[in-house]
Formats: C-alpha cells, sequence, structure tokens
C-alpha cells in the first residue's frame, strides 16, 4: 500500500512497505522505519491514513520535516505519490505499492462451468420439445 524508498543516509536505496497505520518513522527502535541518521528525532513523523482525505504525514512536536524541499508549516500534510520527504540529512522518496490482483482462475473456471451447464440444459430442453 504504501513504499518508503530511501534516497540518502545510512540505508540508501533501501525500501519499506507499510502494511498497517500509522507507520511511525525516526530513530527509535520501536519506531515503523528506523533510521540513524543525522537530524533525524526518536520519533520524527507518522504517516496516517484518514477516509476521503489519504494519506497524511503529521510531524512530531518540535520536528522538522519537508515536503519537495518545502519546509511543512502545517500540522500535517497530504502526501502524493512519488513527495520527496526530508528529514534532517534523510531523504525519502514518498509512493503507493503496486496492487497485486488475486487470482481469478477458480472463479472463471467455475463461471465457464456454470455456463457450460446452463448450455447444455437449454439443448436438452430444446431436444425434448422437438420429439
Amino acid at each position: 500500500m504504501l513504499r518508503l524508498q530511501i534516497l540518502s543516509g545510512h540505508k540508501t536505496g533501501a525500501e519499506f512497505i507499510a502494511r498497517k497505520f500509522p507507520v511511525t518513522v525516526g530513530r527509535s527502535p520501536t519506531a515503523d522505519l528506523s533510521v540513524d541518521d543525522a537530524g533525524v528525532w526518536d520519533k520524527h513523523f507518522e504517516i496516517h491514513f484518514k477516509r476521503g482525505q489519504g494519506l497524511t504525514l503529521k510531524p512530531f512536536p518540535d520536528a522538522i520535516v519537508a515536503i519537495n524541499e518545502e519546509p511543512l508549516k502545517k500540522p500535517e500534510i497530504t502526501l502524493r505519490n512519488g513527495d520527496l520527504i526530508s528529514l534532517g540529512a534523510l531523504k525519502l522518496r514518498f509512493a503507493l505499492s503496486p496492487v497485486r490482483q488475486r487470482g481469478l482462475f477458480l472463479r472463471e473456471a467455475l463461471v465457464w462451468i456454470a455456463l457450460s451447464l446452463l448450455c447444455a440444459i437449454q439443448v436438452l430442453i430444446f431436444l425434448a420439445m422437438v420429439k
């Protein structure tokens, strides 16, 4: 659902995929995404999912966060796919993970079996009426 790609710092190139909300990012080992880079606080920010609004980033008090190189001046901001999140010396790219479609083989097979049975029943009814 949510992917954070680490663009700079000690874990450059790594990706974090969130499976639950809220997602906490910071230096603390209890953070969902724990990063140990200069300027990152123990709990730096959280990403929440809000119905009708989408995914929002909310920094913890006194933590400095920039979105697309612009310092965050509001208590929270709605994230867009591809946003660049800067916190201290760390840069993250926010993206929505591709959604995997479940296999439809069983469902399609059942539909084809049902259609085949329906056609067979119609043919039998037609043959019974002709006699």
